[in-house]
This record gives structure tokens, sequence and C-alpha cells, in this order.
């Protein structure tokens, strides 16, 4: 089992891990003021986006940097919705990492935690 494949690459298993499916509404979507009704123009439904996190060390952080700077990715996910892995193009977005432990004064060997939103083309 994994959680995360990216261009046929399984990633390491995530400490934190979310799927979603959001609907895009046009910009004209909104409650009206006269009587609370909302009226919505749905553009996209069931956009799928995956909040994830993982507390690597300094190199497999930089291979995850590496593989998730892709402007173009093939993921495969675990998505509970589905009750099983959806086949999808995403991008990353807010590409972070945050130093978490240091370990024998080593970039290497110090932990660091990377995140992430893949978002569904």
């Amino acid at each position: 089992m994994y959680f995360l494949a990216i261009n046929g690459k399984t990633l390491p298993v995530p400490s934190y891990y979310r799927v979603d499916n959001d609907d895009i509404d046009s910009t004209d979507s909104k409650r009206s003021d006269e009587t609370g009704t909302m009226h919505r123009r749905r553009l996209r439904k069931g956009v799928r986006t995956c909040e994830v996190k993982w507390i690597l060390d300094g190199t497999a952080a930089m291979g995850l940097h590496t593989d998730l700077s892709e402007p173009l990715l093939s993921v495969s996910l675990l998505d509970p919705a589905a009750a099983g892995y959806e086949e999808c193009e995403m991008d990353a977005k807010n590409l972070t990492s945050v130093f978490y432990q240091q370990q024998n004064a080593s970039e290497t060997k110090s932990w660091w935690e990377i995140s992430c939103t893949l978002v569904e083309y």
C-alpha cells in the first residue's frame, strides 16, 4: 500500500494526508442581497486536491522537493471517496520546506517538513 506515486515513483509515507473534491464556481456565483438565495454557476465539479506533509531527513527532502517541482505531475493517489487509487494530472502548489530538527550539525542528516497541495488540472 502507498499513498502517492508521482510519475511512476512511489513517494515516502506522509505524516499528514488529506484528499478533497471541490467544485469550481464562476465569479458571478453569489448570494442575493435581497432574498438570500444562492445563485450558483458551477464551471467544473469534483476537482481533486491533496494536502500532504512529510517529515524527512535532508537527503530525502531534497529528492522529494525535486520530484514535486515538475510543472505537470502524473499522480496516483489513494482516494478514500473512491475506495481506491485514482490517476490524475496535478501540479504542486505552495511547496514549502520547514526546518524541523538538527542532527549532528549536518543539513543532510537534519529533519525537514516538506508540504504542498497537489491540485488536479
